[in-house]
C-alpha cells in the first residue's frame, strides 16, 4: 500500500518561488531555485483580471546567477484577455531539463496593459522527504 494517504502535502509539496498576487505591468522573474532535491515541478498560473496578453515562461541555469540560462522548450502559458478568474498549470520533470541545469526561474511578460495574476512554483516528488516546511507560512493539521 502507498504512503500517499499517510503523507501530509506539506511533507512532499513545497513552495519554492512566487510571484505576489498584484497588478503587475512589464515582465517579473522570480528568483533562481534549484530542483535537485525534486523530480518534478509545476507552476501554477493564478489570473484576476487579464487586461491584456501575458506569457509565463520556465527558464533554467546551471547555479543561483543564472549562468547559461536558456528557455525550456514548450513551457509557456499563453494567457489572453479571455482567461479571467483563470487557474493555469505549467508542469515540469526532472529530466526535461538540460543536463547541468538544475536551477529554474518562472519569467512572466505583458503586451500591453496590468494583469492581475499571481504565480508559484512548486517543488514535488522529493527525492528525500519529508521536506522542510520552512517555505509554508503556516501548516495546520
Amino acid at each position: 500500500m502507498s504512503n500517499a494517504y499517510t503523507e501530509r502535502f506539506s511533507e512532499v509539496v513545497i513552495p519554492l518561488a512566487r510571484i505576489q498576487v498584484g497588478a503587475h505591468a512589464g515582465g517579473i522573474s522570480s528568483e533562481w531555485v534549484s530542483l535537485a532535491d525534486f523530480h518534478r515541478a509545476a507552476v501554477i498560473v493564478d489570473c484576476g483580471n487579464m487586461a491584456s496578453a501575458l506569457q509565463v515562461t520556465l527558464w533554467e541555469a546551471t547555479d543561483a546567477a543564472g549562468t547559461g540560462v536558456s528557455y525550456i522548450t514548450g513551457k509557456v502559458a499563453a494567457l489572453t484577455s479571455d482567461d479571467d478568474n483563470d487557474h493555469v498549470i505549467i508542469e515540469l520533470r526532472s529530466e526535461e531539463l538540460t543536463p547541468g541545469c538544475r536551477y529554474v526561474r518562472v519569467q512572466t511578460a505583458n503586451a500591453g496593459a496590468a494583469n492581475t495574476y499571481g504565480v508559484t512554483l512548486y517543488g514535488l516528488v522529493p527525492r528525500f522527504a519529508p521536506v522542510s516546511t520552512d517555505n509554508w507560512d503556516e501548516v495546520v493539521d
